[in-house]
């Protein structure tokens, strides 16, 4: 697997008793947004592996992309193992009906009536999948609220957190679907273009009123949140720990050491301060794997630039910034706070 060289001049580290001071909440927030991505994604600590006497005026790293960040087009085969692996979390589909010949769609991008009447599919006939279970999803519209079965028979989209009334079932033949409520009836179209959840008997797959062709629109997130979501808890952690463990090793270290590389760049997502279990989904382990890492370069003569890949809530929507959906929630008082605790933890590490 390729390394990916970086090469750039460097001041002479620091020493141990000073450190840079933390940006406060409020400067972060001020900034304007490439500043503000660009400053969240470079902040790194140095550590200390080898004595401040060495010289150090100029770094030469390989980036350990994909190793505890997970980024599925450096190694799309962790995904392979997920049942219905096209339906990740931020997959997006387009459902038409087979009897109507119409694409269900959230007016006005959701907020309101959800109706089955356009021709061509568009933004608002567009849903963001949000993963339950191998066979339970929610769909999430443009402006952000989900599909609901809350206004007695009839489907709406009016609501800005799922629960039991916003997960469906799905039942899958290829591309053709039913779409089923946990009390046991079927999403359906009528014949004025409405979208309830009366149909109460099993539905064939032919031309039935309660049998929609699904579109896949995009699907182009494979990150930690997808992997771990896909997989649930247990089989998730079996694959992760099996890929940190072999993806990079101490003999990669050995090997950087005799090719006048100086520095390793690590990509990080935020969990890792709550290692051994962060938040749900994700798997607990890279902070293991971190240290581990700090000892190889220890070992080998190398420095390690810590990259805080992955900030709390994505700061750029994309899979290595562990979105759901594409979503940018980064911007608010408690992800800047907590990204800054990151930042801190992170910095800190080398030193116990």
């Amino acid at each position: 697997r390729p390394f990916r060289s970086i090469q750039s001049p460097l001041p002479h580290p620091l020493p141990q008793s000073q450190s840079p001071r933390a940006p406060s909440v409020r400067r972060i927030a001020d900034m304007g947004a490439g500043a503000l991505i660009f400053g969240l994604l470079c902040v790194f600590q140095l550590s200390h592996s080898s004595s401040d006497k060495d010289d150090f005026t100029k770094v030469r790293a390989v980036n350990l992309g994909g190793w505890l960040v997970v980024e599925g087009w450096i190694k799309p085969s962790l995904f392979d193992g997920i049942p219905n692996g096209d339906m990740l979390d931020g997959v997006q589909v387009q459902l038409k009906s087979v009897a109507l010949q119409k694409y269900v769609s959230a007016v006005g991008g959701g907020g309101g009536n959800v109706n089955v009447d356009q021709d061509a599919a568009s933004t608002w006939e567009t849903f963001k999948l949000w993963r339950v279970s191998d066979s339970e999803f929610q769909f999430r519209c443009l402006n952000g609220q989900f599909l609901t079965a809350s206004n007695q028979d009839v489907i709406s989209a009016t609501t800005d957190s799922p629960g039991d009334s916003e997960t469906f079932y799905i039942e899958r033949n290829n591309t053709l679907l039913h779409i089923k409520l946990l009390n046991g009836s079927y999403l359906q179209v009528t014949n004025n273009n409405q979208l309830t959840s009366n149909h109460r008997s099993q539905p064939g797959w032919g031309d039935d009123m309660a049998t929609f062709q699904m579109t896949i629109a995009a699907n182009n997130l494979h990150g930690d949140y997808q992997l771990a979501n896909g997989y649930g808890p247990a089989q998730a952690k079996a694959v992760l720990t099996e890929h940190r463990k072999s993806f990079v090793t101490g003999n990669d270290f050995f090997l950087l050491s005799q090719n006048g590389v100086n520095a390793v760049r690590i990509p990080v997502g935020w969990w890792i301060a709550y290692d051994p279990d962060p938040p749900a989904p994700f798997i607990g382990g890279s902070l293991e794997n971190l240290d581990r890492a700090f000892y190889w370069a220890q070992v080998y003569g190398l420095k390690c630039i810590i990259d805080l890949h992955a900030a709390p809530g994505s700061q750029n929507g994309m899979e290595h910034s562990a979105s759901r959906d594409g979503s940018v929630d980064w911007p608010s008082e408690v992800n800047i706070q907590k990204t800054l605790d990151v930042i801190k933890f992170l910095a800190q590490r080398p030193r116990k």
